[in-house]
């Protein structure tokens, strides 16, 4: 509380006589919800062997330099083994999420680790938009598939960083409504705001190649409600599997591998004619995905925190 009481310090010294208090007392209240918001966390779990048998570790966090610090070669000069790691994007979502994202994928640029399947759980009941989509983003540049396993969910915003995925899995709920601002205090142009949220929106979902009906779809939804989709809404917004264009390309690197065209590829596909499928082992996911609601996440019709500033209000979903 030491830092708060000194930006309230320094408000009360700098403020216009007459606004004094109520700009202290609103910075109060701010930085105290802030500081009580439960943020979401990008965590991983390393492989371990233990008497011959592969175990896996106590949840470690990218935001933590102690947990991502690795070094470069053993004594001996020998380069270390990239480690295998299982990672979960857990809780309220926010801008030091995309930093720990980007040293995630910093370790596996480097070498430093490799994650187990290639995906990505989520259990999220949403956050701050602009955030969730830098995640999705970078998700997809990665490659990476992302999944929902059973007993959790991924609400309102969460969605775009599940989003970013290369193949989508739900086992579990996934829920949406149209985006927000969560402080009610009087901003100047604040439809036009809106109006360039949802463009930024829009682009984004056109961007990783999803339906402008989903876009639809989520502003349809009042934003004190959440919608929770059903298994043909997922297939019908592209949620789950593969958008079409990844999927073509997916399919004509399946096709080379096999020496085959595309059209005889698709033709085994359709007969299910020995073609791999890859599925996520969400058996494997039910038994480790740390339970988000265990550690104290909110429902979703509480999802807004106050915040923004008058010239670039900060948005929630």
């Amino acid at each position: 509380m030491s830092d708060i009481s000194s930006h309230l310090t320094d408000i009360r010294r700098s403020a216009a006589p007459g606004g004094s208090v109520v700009a202290a007392t609103l910075l109060l209240i701010s930085l105290v919800l802030h500081c009580l918001e439960p943020r979401a966390e990008l965590r991983f779990r390393s492989a371990e062997q233990i008497n011959g048998q592969q175990h896996w570790s106590t949840l470690k966090k990218y935001g933590s330099p102690e947990d991502t610090a690795y070094p470069r070669a053993r004594e001996d000069g020998t380069q270390i083994a990239a480690e295998e790691v299982q990672v979960f994007l857990q809780g309220y979502i926010s801008a030091a999420d995309v930093y720990a994202a980007k040293v995630m994928e910093n370790l596996i640029k480097r070498g430093r680790q490799k994650i187990a399947g290639n995906f990505v759980s989520f259990a999220s009941n949403g956050g701050e938009i602009e955030a969730a989509m830098e995640l999705g983003r970078l998700l997809r540049k990665l490659g990476v598939s992302t999944v929902v396993a059973r007993e959790e969910q991924c609400m309102s915003s969460c969605v775009f960083a599940f989003m970013g995925g290369d193949r989508r899995t739900v086992a579990g709920r996934i829920g949406i409504h149209r985006p927000y601002f969560p402080s009610a205090r009087e901003v100047p142009d604040r439809r036009i705001h809106y109006r360039q949220l949802q463009k930024k929106l829009q682009e984004f979902i056109e961007e990783l190649d999803f339906p402008p009906s989903l876009y639809e779809a989520v502003m349809a939804v009042p934003a004190e409600s959440v919608n929770i989709l059903t298994p043909a809404d997922l297939k019908r917004f592209y949620l789950v599997g593969m958008s079409p264009s990844t999927q073509d390309e997916a399919d004509a690197a399946s096709a080379r591998e096999l020496d085959i065209s595309v059209q005889e590829y698709l033709q085994r596909k359709a007969a299910g004619q020995g073609i791999p499928t890859a599925a996520t082992d969400l058996q494997l996911m039910d038994r480790t995905t740390p339970r988000a609601r265990a550690a104290g996440q909110r429902n979703e019709e509480d999802l807004g925190v106050p915040g923004g500033t008058a010239g670039s209000p900060r948005a929630l979903y």
